[in-house]
């Protein structure tokens, strides 16, 4: 298991390593979005004292960082993806490169001036003039995926008075993103050849979540290997740590390969 803070509630959580339970919540997953996001740290993740977090109230930086963290525990610290450069007679590939804990200090809450915490669990209050908000949470999110007018939702969710006037609204936003942070961000790149610069853009949620599905997807060949060869149900195989279920499935190939 590891530990570490998170970073807009403060609460220590503890990991741990997925096992066949969430490698098929990933499989089997739809779509890797933000009630996949959910799930998976519903599953792996707990407060220090071991109990089970209420994910969907907690801000939306809590929630990726978590999954920053999971990715970091299963696959890595470092983060390596490429792109092809777009100058005009180019096309080499750029490599672009990160550190997940470099990324997450860069992207460290800081409290502005004139806000203070409100008495509600979560909410904060801006003196003048009087505004409490709270970060957009997991559950807001969920809640405004499908809706057209997702961004007036959304205030009125997290802002009162909802009416707040727009110059206000955009103080409030300002504040949110300080206290916040979005760890959607962009990534930049330089061509090896071409000296030219690209820019992409980086959803900490869905990359992890890709990454982590990408992984999952030998659950199936693995069960059935081992099933085959040991005769275990597949309960029983569900239940190995990742770890050791992989090893059991090389050992098997190893002795085929050789027989």
């Amino acid at each position: 298991m590891i530990g570490f803070r998170l970073p807009v509630s403060e609460l220590r959580v503890t990991l741990r390593q997925p096992g066949g339970a969430e490698d098929m919540l990933l499989a089997e997953a739809s779509d890797c979005d933000v009630g996949l996001a959910l799930a998976l740290a519903s599953a792996l993740a707990r407060s220090a004292q071991g109990e089970a977090i209420a994910w969907e109230a907690l801000p939306l930086t809590d929630l990726d960082a978590t999954l920053l963290r999971i990715r970091q525990m299963v696959i890595g610290d470092l983060v390596r993806t490429d792109i092809q450069c777009p100058a005009e007679g180019c096309g080499e590939r750029i490599d672009i490169a990160f550190r997940v804990t470099d990324y997450l200090a860069h992207h460290q809450p800081r409290k502005p001036r004139g806000i203070e915490r409100d008495h509600e669990p979560g909410w904060f209050r801006m003196t003048n003039p009087d505004v409490s908000f709270r970060p957009p949470s997991g559950a807001d999110q969920l809640a405004i995926a499908d809706e057209p007018e997702g961004v007036r939702l959304l205030a009125e969710r997290c802002i009162r008075p909802a009416d707040a006037p727009a110059r206000v609204r955009r103080r409030v936003e300002a504040a949110m993103e300080a206290l916040a942070p979005s760890l959607y961000g962009e990534l930049d790149g330089t061509c090896p050849v071409c000296a030219a610069t690209v820019r992409i853009p980086f959803d900490p949620q869905r990359y992890v979540l890709l990454e982590l599905r990408a992984q999952a997807t030998s659950l199936y060949e693995e069960v059935h290997l081992l099933a085959g060869h040991y005769k275990w149900s597949e309960q029983d195989i569900l239940a190995l740590p990742r770890l050791r279920r992989t090893r059991y499935a090389e050992l098997i190939h190893a002795e085929r390969s050789a027989g």
